[in-house]
């Protein structure tokens, strides 16, 4: 069986989601004002929802979804696609079924093959969605390879895909796919070293996921934001930031990411003085991190309180943390962030 074969195997079982599944159900079962508030309750996971009721030929479903969605949300997106779906010929709904099922399939791979894995898989399916002219396909897809290209270091080989994925998704309107686009598109910005263009694509990829619900996204730029206001030199805005996206996760129970807020939050008090305060955070963290088994995480923890209490009883480093202005993000926890943000993307964000 080839790498794509078996992916295309493994696809379904990696990226079943619970609460897709129970949408779709719902969707057959509920009235149309129950099924509004389902939506506007799980936005995120009502694409995933209609990409398998179309893969099911349930249409019902997923006119039902789609309608719900553009109701909770102001966003007719999902009912365009799913009016588009229906008028194509059998070749050409299968076609699309097939390249969406290899996109995910690509999704899978990046998690637990890598990167290169993933971008052969994610041309095989941009080249189907090429074939039957499937633009929303072909934009998430772009973004999908230009996420794995930033993954390896590619930097102009991911702002191009990254750059062709925004403009399409702007054009035929998905925002989620705008805004995943411009979020990555940040991140390569930041990269290279360019602070005010990441600054303005993570400000307008926040405002984006804004109004679509996708609070998972907007907790990641703000923590994205709260690092280059950490790099610029401004440690009050920084907090706030990183504040923000520990509200958001906690408040939505994502403890694994609000871990990664928290040693951010622990890595600007240490870096202000506040040495107390970032050993709290870093053992919050910690224990969030033990409770979930993430070892590698809590190993890179371990041994931060000691190294907070070493600065902490070296007053010549810490009057030289702060008449420098040290506030230099913490490499390992930033890594940490983006890595979560690339997952997610390609996961939900590329459609």
């Amino acid at each position: 069986m080839t790498v794509l074969g078996l992916w295309l195997v493994l696809a379904p079982l990696a990226l079943q989601s619970p609460a897709a599944d129970s949408l779709r159900l719902l969707a057959q079962r509920i009235p149309e004002s129950a099924l509004v508030l389902e939506t506007r309750a799980r936005p995120l996971a009502v694409r995933d929802a209609v990409t398998d009721a179309l893969a099911r030929n349930d249409l019902a479903a997923a006119r039902s979804l789609a309608a719900a969605y553009a109701e909770a949300w102001s966003d007719s997106f999902l009912v365009r696609e799913v009016a588009r779906f229906e008028a194509w010929p059998g070749e050409r709904r299968t076609a699309k079924v097939w390249a969406d099922s290899a996109r995910r399939a690509g999704v899978a791979a990046y998690g637990r093959a890598g990167p290169t894995v993933a971008i052969a898989i994610w041309r095989r399916a941009l080249k189907r969605a090429r074939t039957i002219n499937d633009t929303s396909g072909i934009a998430a897809v772009l973004g999908n390879i230009g996420a794995g290209f930033l993954r390896e270091g590619r930097l102009d080989s991911a702002g191009t895909y990254l750059e062709r994925s925004r403009a399409l998704a702007a054009a035929i309107g998905d925002i989620r796919v705008e805004a995943n686009a411009l979020g990555t598109l940040a991140g390569a910005s930041a990269d290279r070293g360019d602070l005010a263009a990441a600054h303005e694509r993570y400000a307008h990829a926040l405002s984006l996921r804004e109004r679509i619900g996708d609070s998972r996204g907007v907790a990641a730029d703000h923590n994205n934001l709260g690092l280059l206001a950490q790099t610029a030199g401004d440690p009050d805005e920084a907090r706030r930031q990183f504040e923000a996206a520990l509200e958001l996760n906690r408040r939505d129970g994502r403890d694994e990411v609000a871990a990664t807020n928290l040693v951010n939050l622990a890595g600007l008090a240490a870096a202000t003085g506040d040495f107390a305060r970032a050993e709290a955070l870093y053992r919050d963290a910690l224990a969030t991190w033990r409770a979930r088994e993430q070892w590698a995480d809590e190993a890179d923890a371990l041994h931060r309180p000691a190294r907070a209490a070493s600065r902490r009883l070296s007053r010549g480093a810490g009057r030289a943390a702060r008449r420098t202005g040290d506030l230099r993000p913490d490499r390992s926890a930033r890594r940490r962030a983006r890595g979560a943000t690339r997952a997610r993307r390609c996961t939900r964000g590329g459609g």
